[in-house]
């Protein structure tokens, strides 16, 4: 059963991810049709695209390892691992962290996540201080293929994948 319940939670993930796709791929779209992109709010919308794509991701994540009784921080450690010294699945984890959580940076309560955020995103080449990190961070993530949410799709198999051989 709990089998079961993970798969309908990736068959949903996976419709909610193709829907801001296409919306990613829309603005995109329209980016290259424009003189100044960045001045119509396109890259901005793409950001927050990317974001909540990646509270998605976080979400499934969640889903994963509470059906299985697996700690996450545990979990996140399996699956493919990024070139840059870090799995995937934790650097996913700290891309929706950074989206939720970097307007309240600057509280003391948050410095430490902050950092480890941030040395996520310096793990993959994409400072959170540079314009558009977490649209960085999808591009780092889906190499070599095209910029785009699919491709994190199959990280998130990869990774299930993993957890569930080794638990």
């Amino acid at each position: 059963m709990p089998q079961l319940w993970i798969e309908h939670e990736l068959q949903t993930l996976v419709s909610l991810v193709r829907l801001l796709d296409q919306q990613l791929s829309a603005l995109s779209d329209k980016s290259t049709d424009v003189e100044d992109a960045d001045a119509f709010g396109y890259f901005d919308t793409m950001e927050h695209l990317v974001g909540l794509a990646m509270v998605i991701f976080q979400t499934y994540v969640a889903t994963v390892c509470g059906t299985i009784l697996v700690e996450k921080h545990l979990a996140l450690k399996k699956g493919p691992f990024h070139s840059g010294g870090m799995y995937k699945a934790e650097i996913v984890n700290h891309a929706a962290n950074y989206w939720k959580h970097n307007n309240e940076w600057g509280t003391e309560r948050s410095d430490r996540r902050r950092r480890t955020i941030e040395d996520a995103f310096e793990s993959v080449g994409f400072p959170v201080g540079t314009d558009y990190p977490l649209s960085g961070v999808l591009t780092e993530l889906s190499a070599p293929k095209f910029a785009s949410l699919e491709p994190l799709i199959e990280i998130l198999h990869e990774w299930k994948s993993a957890v569930l051989t080794s638990s």
